[in-house]
């Protein structure tokens, strides 16, 4: 949020905010407060999270479940953003619609889904037409080379132009 409100060009990013330990309301109330403080700059990518004790914040998502959390909740998220209503779970078990406030500057979010290796995530996220953020930890430039075409396939299939959505290649650096 500092970035966004001190910077004019800058796109604002989460990389990557672990979705399934997150309600989708929350991250979609915190993320439009920054895209709105940074004029409409912010975009998210969402990860599905590995580490089991890290989803003592949400454990009905924990893995296995935690990669079918990711994409509910990126569906929702984008409901959520573009000021539709998304129905969630009351204490009684009723349903109760809910639009997130405040509202967004952007009219869609941008959207990354965060992958290691897994083909099945790379066809995934360009099954539901979002960017993709990946790196090179346990994975060589070869196989990130045939996971894009996974993805560019999957695009396709739905609809999607490649052209359109962008594979943003994470570079860990260490500066001392």
């Amino acid at each position: 949020a500092a970035v966004a409100a001190v910077t004019r060009n800058i796109a604002v990013r989460a990389g990557s905010c672990v979705a399934p330990l997150h309600h989708p309301i929350r991250i979609a109330e915190e993320w439009a407060v920054v895209d709105n403080l940074c004029g409409g700059r912010a975009g998210l990518a969402l990860a599905s999270g590995w580490h089991p004790d890290d989803f003592v914040l949400r454990p009905e998502n924990t893995p296995p479940h935690n990669r079918a959390a990711l994409f509910d909740t990126a569906a929702q998220l984008r409901r959520l953003w573009r000021g539709e209503a998304v129905e969630f779970p009351r204490a009684d078990g009723s349903m109760m619609p809910v639009v997130s406030q405040p509202r967004p500057i952007s009219p869609e979010v941008p959207l990354w889904i965060t992958t290691a290796g897994n083909p099945d995530t790379w066809a995934e996220a360009g099954r539901i037409g979002a960017n993709l953020l990946t790196h090179l930890l346990g994975q060589s430039i070869d196989e990130v080379a045939e996971k894009i075409g996974i993805y560019h396939q999957a695009l396709r299939a739905a609809g999607h132009d490649p052209h359109d959505f962008t594979v943003t290649l994470m570079l860990h650096s260490y500066l001392a």
